[in-house]
Parts: structure tokens; C-alpha cells; sequence
């Protein structure tokens, strides 16, 4: 993964101020815009398949939305299966939303107004974390994992199963390597929806998890939640890693700039 990525982090901007910290165990790092603080908060929650990448691997995009935004990214090292299978990344990630919440303000943060964001099975968890605080101002859910694979619910599994990068065999061994489920693991078991934080979810056209991303912003906009949903053409799985190198990208990026400045208000 490291050296997949390796190019990709060189030639990624530098961020405009980066703090590293541990609270009880769980690294956190603070990507900061270079305007004044306090800063509003968008809590970011890496994908991997819950199994790889860290801060490091994500560090781009969080730069990248701290500069669109003027937001503040808190980033979540949350622990890996399969040696921390489900509940840990849970676990973990709520613990980040609860130290933004308690001790963010000694940091220059302003929790008065938090988004929760994640790509793959960062928004996975990023979507958890969002039923278990539904006072958040909302979700950034980007090609999110919802639901175990299912090549006849989710026809995308079918279309995009080859050459596009994520295949159905490697979210079934994700998904064997975490062990979860249950409405915590899979969020399309989740029975009531209503409530939830405003979401914004964006898919990619070939990505075996589209239809699944989709089929959760509908059933999220059934339940009354506000809900902002895009498919963008001629993308793969993890796309928006390409901010500033693929025009789609940085259009996926200003889109949601867009969204979170509205929601952090």
C-alpha cells in the first residue's frame, strides 16, 4: 500500500499547520487551514477495508479538504483488523468524536459544529458514527461500504467486478478480516433512520459499493433525512485520493467543499 501511494503523498501539498497526538492509546492528527482559529471541525475517518492505510495515506485528502473548507480535518488512526476485529475501529472512532467534543477547544477547535466524513469503509464508519451522534451537522459519506456484498441486491457488484480496481472478492475478504455485523457494522440493517445527521453521499460510476452507497441515501432521504447524493461519471473506487492529479476528483472535492461549508455553518 505504501509504495502504491508512495508517488501520490510526494506530490501532495504540504499541510499549512499538522499536530500529532495520543490521547489513551488512539492517535489523532489535526490538519489545519491556514486561516485564524478556532477552527469547525470535520472528523475523518480513513478507508482501507478497515484492514489497511492510516493517516498518512490520507493525509492528501485531508489536507485538501482543510483548504477548501477553512475547516480543521481530525484524523483518526483507529486500529486495523484483522488483529482488531469489529467493534475496535468503532470503538475508536467514537472515541475521537468524544475527544473533539471534550478537549478540542484546548486545541483551537470549535465542536460547536462537526462533520463526520470517510471514504470506503471510512464512511462505513463515518455512517455508524453519525447513528450514534445524531446531533452532528453531518455525514460526508464517500463510496461507502453499508451492507455485505450482494451481487443481486447490488447490481454494481456484478458490473464493476473486474478491472476497476475493488472487486467483490476483496470486499468479501475485508469484510472476513473485520468480522462485523449487526447495524454497527452493516448500516443498511439499521431499522429507524430518521433523525440522522444531513448527508452528502458521493459513488463512483465503476465501484463494485456504488449501488450499496446509493441504496443508503435513499433509504436515508425515506426517513426525512436531507440527503445530497452523487454518482461521478467515469470514476473508479477511491478516486477522491486523486484530488489535485484527476479533474473528477478535484470536482468531487468542490462539490463537497460546498456542502460543508453550508453544514459547518
Amino acid at each position: 500500500m505504501q509504495a502504491r501511494v508512495g508517488p501520490l503523498l510526494a506530490a501532495a501539498p504540504l499541510p499549512a499547520g499538522r499536530q500529532d497526538l495520543v490521547h489513551d492509546g488512539l492517535p489523532l492528527r489535526i490538519i489545519r487551514p491556514a486561516t485564524p482559529g478556532p477552527h469547525k471541525v470535520v472528523l475523518f475517518l480513513h478507508g482501507g477495508g478497515w484492514v489497511v492505510c492510516n493517516n498518512d495515506t490520507h493525509q492528501p485528502i485531508a489536507v485538501a479538504v482543510a483548504r477548501a473548507t477553512d475547516a480543521a480535518v481530525v484524523m483518526v488512526d483507529y486500529r486495523l483488523a484483522p488483529e482488531h476485529a469489529f467493534p475496535a475501529a468503532v470503538d475508536d472512532c467514537l472515541a475521537g468524536l468524544a475527544w473533539v467534543r471534550t478537549q478540542g477547544a484546548d486545541h483551537g477547535l470549535d465542536a460547536s459544529r462537526i462533520v463526520v466524513a470517510g471514504d470506503s469503509a471510512g464512511g462505513n464508519l463515518a455512517a455508524v458514527v453519525a447513528a450514534h451522534a445524531p446531533d452532528l451537522a453531518g455525514q460526508w459519506l464517500i463510496y461507502p461500504v453499508t451492507d455485505h456484498p450482494d451481487p443481486v441486491r447490488y447490481p454494481s457488484y456484478a458490473e464493476n467486478d473486474q478491472g476497476y480496481g475493488l472487486s467483490t472478492a476483496a470486499m468479501r475478504w475485508y469484510w472476513g478480516q473485520y468480522g462485523g455485523d449487526g447495524p454497527d457494522a452493516r448500516p443498511m440493517l439499521r431499522e429507524d433512520l430518521s433523525g440522522l445527521p444531513p448527508a452528502l453521499v458521493q459513488t463512483a460510476q465503476y465501484d463494485v459499493l456504488r449501488d450499496e452507497g446509493e441504496a443508503y441515501a435513499a433509504r436515508l432521504a425515506a426517513a426525512g433525512v436531507p440527503v445530497a447524493c452523487s454518482r461521478h461519471a467515469g470514476m473508479t473506487h477511491g478516486f477522491l485520493s486523486m484530488v489535485g492529479l484527476l479533474p473528477g476528483a478535484d470536482l468531487a472535492l468542490d462539490e463537497a467543499a460546498a456542502w460543508l461549508k453550508t453544514r459547518l455553518g
